[in-house]
């Protein structure tokens, strides 16, 4: 079974080009830890429980993806204009943005749905930058998301 993944992870990144449209490492800038965390520090100062739930998914989809990568140990993909650095199994960035599904869905169903559509648009962004295989983004979103569910329980 991993040797398909690993297989359609390769088809895939063979076919996106070696050097990244700059939009989708822009995605991927606005969508990093740099914007999110203070984001949620910010929402405090408005809702506090829903600033600090932000804050607790960002943590943990973020540790957590951390470990992961650490422990899997998988090399990102090769891209034109950058050394890869880092390990890419599983992708951080849509590990964050997916842990705020559940926290906003529980406040409003169609804050979820913008979120996902966000989470969604972040893993398309990662692959197509060439910072991740498509594996990793889906792994990203299943972890990320379990985290936030786990903050809202």
């Amino acid at each position: 079974m991993a040797e398909i993944v690993v297989r359609f992870d390769r088809r895939v990144i063979e076919k996106i080009p070696r050097r990244p449209h700059i939009v989708f490492e822009l995605i991927g800038f606005i969508f990093s830890g740099w914007v999110l965390f203070p984001s949620s520090l910010i929402l405090m100062l408005f809702d506090r429980p829903l600033g600090f739930q932000m804050l607790e998914a960002l943590i943990l989809s973020m540790v957590s993806s951390e470990i992961l990568k650490v422990v899997v140990g998988r090399p990102r993909p090769q891209r034109e204009g950058r050394t890869p650095w880092g390990y890419s199994f599983p992708s951080t960035h849509t590990a964050r943005v997916a842990s705020l599904i559940p926290v906003f869905w529980k406040l409003s169903t169609y804050l979820g749905i913008v979120v996902v559509v966000v989470a969604i648009i972040v893993a398309i962004s990662r692959v197509l930058s060439r910072a991740h295989y498509p594996s990793d983004v889906v792994a990203g979103f299943l972890l990320g998301y379990a985290m936030g569910w786990f903050v809202t329980w």
